[in-house]
C-alpha cells in the first residue's frame, strides 16, 4: 500500500468521523444556540432552584407567552443537586419536553458547565439551556 493511500484513507475516516459528530450534535439541538432552541420548542421544562429563580423562569414564561401562546411549559422547583437531576430526568421521560430550561443566578458562571445545569446539559437527550435572573426580584 502507498503512502498516499494511506494518508488519503485517514482522511476519509477523519472525515466520516467529523460527519458522524455534526450530525450527532444537530439532532440534539446542540447547533445554533440556545435562541434557536427556544424557537422549535413547543414543550418546555423550566427549572429552578429557589424563591427566586421560579420567580423569574414565571416572569420568562410570561413573555414567551405573548410571543408564543401555544408554548406548553411545566416548572420545577427543587434544591439544586442529585435529588433534582433525577427529578428532571423523570420529567423529561414522563412529559416529554422538546427542551429544558434552567433558571440560574446572574452571579452563576454563564460559561462552565457546573452543578445540576452542567449534568443535565451532559446527560440529557434535548435541549438543556439556560436564562440567568438577578437576586433583586422586580415588583
Amino acid at each position: 500500500m502507498s503512502v498516499f493511500l494511506a494518508f488519503g484513507l485517514v482522511i476519509v475516516g477523519l472525515v466520516i468521523v467529523g460527519g458522524v459528530i455534526l450530525a450527532m450534535d444537530v439532532a440534539r439541538g446542540d447547533v445554533g444556540g440556545g435562541r434557536h432552541t427556544l424557537e422549535r420548542a413547543n414543550r418546555v421544562l423550566i427549572v429552578s432552584t429557589d424563591e427566586v429563580t421560579r420567580e423569574g423562569g414565571e416572569r420568562w414564561i410570561a413573555a414567551q407567552r405573548k410571543e408564543r401562546p401555544r408554548m406548553q411549559c411545566f416548572v420545577m422547583t427543587g434544591e439544586d443537586g442529585q435529588d433534582l437531576f433525577m427529578d428532571v430526568q423523570a420529567t423529561v421521560e414522563r412529559n416529554r419536553p422538546d427542551a429544558v430550561v434552567m433558571v440560574r443566578h446572574e452571579e452563576e458562571s454563564h460559561t462552565m458547565l457546573e452543578g445540576t445545569f452542567g449534568r443535565l446539559k451532559d446527560d440529557l437527550h434535548i435541549p438543556v439551556d439556560a436564562i440567568y435572573v438577578s437576586k433583586e426580584v422586580p415588583s
